[in-house]
C-alpha cells in the first residue's frame, strides 16, 4: 500500500523519531524517520509541535536541548541546532514567525531567530514542567509556578499570571503543579492540567486570575492533555493509565473513561475534525481511541519507550482512495453470499437418558423451491 503521508508522528525515549499511518480496515504503518543509528537512552525526545503556518512541518526538542525541524513534505530536516542555556531539558519547543522558542526545566524560555546572535530571555519566575505556544502567545507552567502567558510580539511582555485557588475546606493551601497546558482555537482560553489530579480552565479575557472551571479527578497525577474534536472539551491522561474526557462547559464534568492501558499515558493529540484520539503510554503502545464511543480502534507495539505524540488536526482514519459505496455493495454481496444456505435445528430424543439433544442439518434455499410437474 502507497502511504499518501504520516497522519501522527512519535518521539521516543531513545531519541527515535517515527512516522505512523493508520485506517481503517487496514494495517496500520509505522516507519522509523531519524535517529535509529544514533538512538540511546540519554537523549530522549521531550518535546514536538506543528510549526506556525499550517502543519508542513515539525519542530522537535531532545534531553540535551537539541532542535530539529522536520519539514513534512521533502521529508528531510530543514535544521539542527544544538544552544544551549539553563538547566536542564527541552520541555517545550515551538517557531513562530522564524523564531526558534525553546524553554528548559530550570524556569528560561529563550527566543531567537535562525543564524542570528540576538535573542529574547524570558525567566519564567520557577522551574517549568511545559511550554506550549500559540499565536504569539507563550503558556508556561510548572512545579509552584502558576500559569503564566507571554507576548511574543511585545518583546516577552507578561500577560496573565494564574493565582492560586482558594484553601480547601480544611484551610490549607492547595499546592501547585502545573503538568501540561492546552489553548483552545479561536479563543484566549487556556486549560492545563496539575500533578494533584485538577483540571483548571483560565479565561484571560476577564478580570478573573483564579480559574473560571475547575474539576478534580479524584486520585489522578495528571500528565497531558489535548482539546478534542468536542467544542469546550478536553482530554487528560494520567500516571496511572486512566484517560478521561473532560466537559469545561458550565461547571465542568468528568466524562467518558478510556480502557485499555496499562502504563502511564506521557503524551494526548486530538483530531479537531473527527472523533479521534492518539495516545502514548509507558507501555511503548501508541493507541487511538474514537472520542464518543470509546472504542479501542488501534493499538500497535512499538519496541521504543513513547515520549510523545503529534496528530494532524485533520487526522482521519479514511484512506484517501476509499469508497463508501464500494464497501455497501461488498457487504451485500456476502450477506446475499451468506443467505445461500440455511441451518435448521432438529430436536431428537435421546434414547438412553431421554434428554432432548439438538441435530443441526444445512438445507440449500434451492431445494426448499417446489416446482409442478
Amino acid at each position: 500500500m502507497k502511504i499518501p503521508s504520516y497522519n501522527a508522528y512519535v518521539g521516543s525515549a531513545s531519541g527515535i523519531f517515527k512516522g505512523v499511518y493508520a485506517v481503517h480496515k487496514s494495517n496500520i504503518v509505522v516507519k522509523n524517520i531519524d535517529g535509529l543509528k544514533n538512538a540511546t537512552n540519554k537523549n530522549p525526545i521531550t518535546a514536538m509541535s506543528w510549526c506556525d503556518g499550517g502543519e508542513n512541518e515539525i519542530i522537535i526538542g531532545y534531553s540535551n536541548q537539541l532542535v530539529k525541524v522536520y519539514d513534512v513534505q521533502s521529508k528531510t530536516f530543514t535544521f539542527n541546532e544544538d544552544k544551549k542555556f539553563g538547566d536542564g531539558a527541552i520541555v517545550g519547543v515551538s517557531k513562530y514567525q522564524g523564531s526558534i522558542i525553546k524553554a528548559v526545566e530550570s524556569g528560561t524560555v529563550k527566543i531567537w531567530k535562525e543564524n542570528v546572535e540576538d535573542s529574547l530571555t524570558i525567566e519564567s519566575g520557577g522551574p517549568l514542567d511545559k511550554m506550549r505556544q500559540s499565536n504569539g502567545i507563550i503558556a508556561t507552567g510548572g512545579k509552584e509556578n502558576d500559569l503564566k502567558l507571554w507576548d511574543i510580539q511585545a518583546g516577552g511582555k507578561k500577560l496573565f499570571a494564574a493565582k492560586n485557588v482558594r484553601h480547601d475546606e480544611l484551610e490549607m493551601r492547595v499546592p501547585i503543579w502545573v503538568t501540561d497546558i492546552a489553548f483552545f482555537p479561536d479563543s484566549k482560553k487556556v486549560a492545563v492540567t496539575t500533578k494533584h489530579g485538577h483540571v483548571r480552565l483560565y479565561d484571560p479575557s476577564t478580570p478573573m486570575r483564579r480559574p473560571v472551571v475547575n474539576v478534580l479527578v479524584p486520585e489522578q497525577a495528571l500528565t497531558c492533555i489535548a482539546y478534542s474534536y468536542k467544542d469546550q472539551h478536553v482530554v487528560v491522561g494520567s500516571g496511572t493509565g486512566q484517560m478521561n474526557l473532560i466537559d469545561l462547559r458550565s461547571k465542568g464534568v468528568l466524562m467518558n473513561k478510556y480502557k485499555g492501558f496499562v502504563g502511564g499515558i506521557k503524551s494526548i493529540g486530538c483530531s479537531l475534525t473527527e472523533p479521534y484520539i492518539a495516545s502514548v503510554s509507558l507501555d511503548r503502545h501508541f493507541r487511538i481511541h474514537h472520542l464518543l464511543t470509546k472504542e479501542l480502534i488501534f493499538k500497535e507495539y512499538m519496541q521504543s519507550k513513547l515520549t510523545c505524540v503529534l496528530v494532524k488536526s485533520n487526522l482521519d482514519l479514511t484512506p484517501e482512495d476509499y469508497n463508501s459505496e464500494d464497501e455497501l455493495l461488498s457487504d451485500k454481496e456476502e450477506k446475499n453470499d451468506s443467505t445461500g444456505e440455511e441451518e435448521t435445528v432438529q430436536p431428537t430424543n435421546n434414547v438412553n437418558t431421554g434428554a432432548v439433544t439438538e441435530k443441526r442439518s444445512k438445507n440449500s434455499s434451492s431445494s426448499k423451491k417446489r416446482h409442478k410437474s
